[in-house]
């Protein structure tokens, strides 16, 4: 983190510092990044866990919303609490594509305007409105744009609607977004390895790092001594696309190409939800040997990863005593990782390697962006072109 300084700038109601700048992983209301990040548009819920007339409370960036499907199945995210007397609207009622409070009754539509106060002799309904945010639902999700003013026109992603095993799922991590966002492709062979393996070999394999910034992010173009080249994908601000044929870690060669398309969505500044959509490319008999497989695999898969990582990180637990069949090992691997940094990490005692460009452009896009936005100049416009969509 840079050192504080007396250099500010105002920017609207809010005033910052350099250090602002480098505060990656702050994202409450009024914070930089916070700022920066509601300027797109994030999947805040998976959307079939939520039943048409349901409502349900959701933490986003450290705020708090009502996330509601109408009785029409069109979700809607709202303000938390009524502008009544300030109860929680997700304990309410859900009519039609209205949401009613559970305390007295005020009812509101999906763009928060209140429509009905039952118990008020000269109702003034006219005169109340609560926050409401643009909903769309895609590819398995509810997305919402969080921010002031008109939405960006909402991303698509064409390659994860074909043909296949479509999966949309969530895991929560005890950990800043910004530390999963700051990971590096050299940590697969160390993090992800079989237990005890044997490192005498290790240079052999230590692949070279070449980081690019392109139309939507960053590209970490990962070389290795066998002359293959991974190309490791981020999207600005907390995208990640995996686009993996059969082989890798923990994946034998017979494994159907998956494509993961992924989002690091801060529930607070110590914590997150790492959202996935997979699609596996399978189809016919071997999607429903697939899908059965797949069922009976997350079934065993009993025991909660956060739990495991606290006993970790305690010394109370190794991790070649973890039962990999009862957990995702693979997220008890980066939490353990990632947390073991600090659940924010402190960048300023970091002493930074040659396999680490990937890391330092990263933190200078962001930083870069970060420093744009408080000084009130013009922002990357990142978009996805037809080249990486295709490819």
């Amino acid at each position: 983190m840079a050192a504080a300084t007396d250099v500010r700038v105002s920017s609207g109601e809010n005033e910052y510092t350099e250090e602002d700048w480098t505060e990656f992983s702050r994202t409450g209301p009024g914070t930089l990044a916070g700022r920066y990040l509601r300027l797109f548009w994030h999947p805040v819920y998976i959307a079939k866990d939520l039943a048409a007339g349901r409502a349900v409370p959701i933490r986003i960036m450290s705020e708090d919303f009502t996330l509601y499907r109408g009785e029409g199945g069109k979700p809607h995210v709202v303000a938390f609490r009524c502008a009544h007397r300030g109860t929680q609207l997700s304990t309410g009622w859900v009519e039609g594509d209205e949401l009613r409070c559970f305390y007295h009754g005020w009812k509101y539509d999906g763009d928060g305007q209140c429509v009905e106060q039952p118990a008020e002799p000269e109702p003034f309904c006219s005169r109340i409105k609560i926050k409401a945010y643009p909903t769309i639902e895609y590819l398995g999700f509810v997305f919402a744009y969080l921010g002031e003013g008109e939405p960006p026109e909402f991303p698509r992603y064409p390659d994860f609607e074909g043909d296949g095993i479509h999966e949309a799922n969530r895991y929560f991590m005890c950990v800043s977004f910004f530390n999963a966002l700051d990971n590096d492709p050299v940590h697969v062979y160390f993090v992800h390895r079989a237990p005890r393996q044997d490192f005498r070999d290790w240079k052999g394999w230590t692949p070279t790092i070449r980081a690019e910034e392109n139309e939507w992010g960053r590209a970490n173009y990962i070389s290795r001594q066998d002359g293959r080249v991974d190309c490791n994908l981020r999207g600005m601000p907390n995208l990640v696309i995996r686009k993996a044929s059969g082989e890798g870690v923990g994946r034998s060669a017979e494994s159907p190409r998956m494509d993961f398309l992924e989002w690091k969505v801060p529930i607070d500044d110590e914590s997150h939800w790492n959202v996935h959509k997979v699609l596996v490319h399978l189809s016919g008999d071997d999607a429903r040997r697939w899908e059965e497989r797949r069922e009976a695999d997350v079934a065993a898969r009993d025991v909660d990863p956060t739990g495991l990582v606290h006993q970790v990180l305690s010394g109370r637990l190794y991790m070649d005593q973890i039962d990999r069949e009862r957990t995702r090992m693979t997220t008890v691997q980066d939490m353990v990782s990632q947390a073991g940094q600090g659940v924010i990490a402190d960048r300023s005692d970091e002493h930074l390697g040659r396999t680490d460009v990937g890391v330092v452009h990263w933190r200078k896009i962001w930083e870069r962006e970060l420093r744009a936005l408080a000084e009130g100049r013009p922002l990357t416009q990142w978009a996805r072109p037809d080249s990486m969509v295709n490819s």
